[in-house]
């Protein structure tokens, strides 16, 4: 009886949580961090294997539709075709974000982002041409869209796909790859 109880009363608590409108998430100056794992898709002509990715974005709400990003990941991998190479890819960016409410209490918000960085790739291995082993610091951009779903006034999911773009040196000439992350995304202050 006992559990029947505890049941219907976590039930009813549950309900009047998720039911209660939810305060605009997207607030001007408010900041946004978002701690993320995802997986990284390369391009058929980098001949890198796919990997998961970590990584930490911070944004800047200068309004409720517009804000800047900062965001740093990375990721590590092999070479696809002998498994003698091992590769690291650094990023660092600064992104525009715009902000589309979906729905009338803020509670889901799509967005499209677009901005540049710097992608450090290293690579490191056996090899008899040293040329292939060593760092490199190339010029990126990337764009990409999302959607975060809010279940309260300072946290949410958010899911975002990617697409990046650099120009490596060398035979590698012009590269890219799809990153899709996902994590927790927490609303910090604003007005």
């Amino acid at each position: 009886m006992r559990r029947i109880i505890g049941g219907i009363l976590a039930a009813v608590v549950a309900g009047f949580c998720l039911a209660t409108p939810a305060r605009a998430q997207n607030r001007e100056k408010a900041w946004e961090l978002y701690p993320y794992a995802g997986y990284v898709k390369f391009g058929s002509t980098a001949g890198l294997d796919d990997s998961p990715s970590l990584g930490l974005d911070f944004a800047y709400h200068w309004t409720k539709r517009h804000e800047v990003e900062f965001g740093f990941g990375g990721t590590s991998t092999n070479d696809s075709a002998t498994g003698n190479f091992s590769a690291d890819l650094i990023t660092a960016r600064v992104n525009y974000v715009y902000n589309i409410f979906l729905h009338r209490r803020d509670k889901v918000v799509a967005f499209v982002t677009a901005g540049a960085g710097v992608l450090d790739f290293s690579t490191f291995g056996f090899t008899t041409d040293p040329s292939l082993v060593g760092d490199e610091q190339d010029f990126m951009y990337n764009y990409g869209a999302g959607i975060r779903f809010f279940g309260g006034e300072r946290a949410g999911f958010r899911i975002e796909a990617r697409k990046v773009d650099y120009a490596g040196r060398g035979a590698a000439g012009n590269q890219n790859y799809l990153e899709v992350t996902m994590g927790i995304t927490l609303v910090l202050g604003g007005a």
